[in-house]
């Protein structure tokens, strides 16, 4: 590609330490039917053949190795900050590009100025156990229902309050099925580094706050579920679940009434499971602290006072209460 023509996509590899993902990544972009499509692997500081590979499977990919930071946010950042195209997407390594859907969803960017962001329906699973719709396997039917402008038959516009609302209360954006315009990105901030697994909602939440997203009905990505995936960290996700909703309470200043007191009730629910996952493995001094946090982030919630008291008794006398609730609610009292 002539590096002077700017071209209509730039997608985003992050990658550590994945050489193997990131080969077959790369073929799967150069497959995906977008002719002027600049491609950025964005290296957080691998030890392994990453740069080698790159370079062997396809030569006219950007490059670029940073100190490693722990985190795919940075490299996300840094990688748009040196993309030239119109639109920007992110695809992790181990993920992939189905052929032709790229293509759809500059088309309908092209066609739509009013939509800052488009996210596709995706497959997830695996080779073993096969593949199913990323938004169906999350029980996601209730995003069907959401208000929308349907100007054509595979691609919705959604409405912006009740995607946001149903964003806040369950994520059916894919990170690597989206493809947006670079100052949309650039106007929200980008990834927050201070996030891993969360990252990609914390963004789309402040995104879905202030700009329009359309929904193209077609798999574009594919998502293969494997050991390494962060998501496999329930623990970890639960808590940064928490983080991200507590990042947007404090950066989208300009949120109405009525959405802030939502993403406040969704915080609550989250504080309240991660503290609850604590108790339920009986470590009960961490319980203590995280039903504290619930209770000074989200004021006196009963269940949190509750549970906060169950969890400073003995050891011992907590356990008897919580044998008699089992038996009180399974009737065997």
């Amino acid at each position: 590609m002539d590096q002077c023509v700017e071209p209509k996509l730039s997608v985003i590899v992050p990658t550590y330490n994945r050489s193997d993902y990131v080969r077959q990544c790369l073929r799967s972009l150069r497959a995906c039917g977008v002719a002027d499509l600049e491609i950025i692997v964005a290296d957080d500081g691998s030890t392994d053949d990453t740069e080698i590979v790159v370079a062997q499977t396809d030569p006219t990919a950007r490059y670029f190795r940073q100190a490693n930071t722990g985190t795919p946010a940075t490299a996300r950042n840094r990688g748009f900050e040196l993309s030239r195209g119109r639109y920007v997407a992110f695809l992790d390594c181990d993920d992939e590009w189905i052929p032709d859907a790229p293509v759809r969803a500059v088309e309908l960017l092209d066609r739509y100025p009013e939509v800052d962001a488009l996210f596709a329906e995706a497959r997830m699973g695996n080779p073993a156990e096969g593949y199913r719709s990323w938004i169906e396997m999350a029980g996601q039917s209730t995003f069907f229902e959401l208000p929308c402008r349907r100007p054509e038959a595979d691609f919705r516009i959604l409405e912006r309050v009740p995607f946001f609302r149903r964003m806040a209360e369950r994520n059916p954006v894919f990170i690597g099925a989206v493809a947006m315009r670079r100052e949309a990105f650039a106007r929200c901030g980008g990834f927050d580094p201070g996030l891993r697994g969360a990252a990609d909602w914390e963004l789309w939440l402040r995104m879905a706050s202030r700009l329009t997203f359309g929904y193209l009905h077609k798999p574009l990505a594919v998502y293969t579920r494997h050991l390494d995936n962060m998501s496999s960290d329930e623990e970890g996700m639960s808590r940064e679940f928490c983080m991200a909703l507590q990042r947007v309470r404090t950066r989208c200043a300009d949120l109405a009434p009525a959405e802030r007191a939502w993403v406040a009730d969704r915080l609550r629910h989250h504080l309240f499971g991660y503290a609850y996952r604590a108790y339920d493995r009986d470590d009960y001094s961490e319980a203590r602290r995280r039903f504290a946090e619930l209770i000074r982030t989200c004021g006196l919630d009963r269940q949190g006072v509750l549970h906060w008291l169950l969890s400073a008794l003995p050891f011992g006398l907590t356990g008897s209460v919580r044998r008699l609730k089992w038996r009180l609610s399974s009737g065997k009292v």
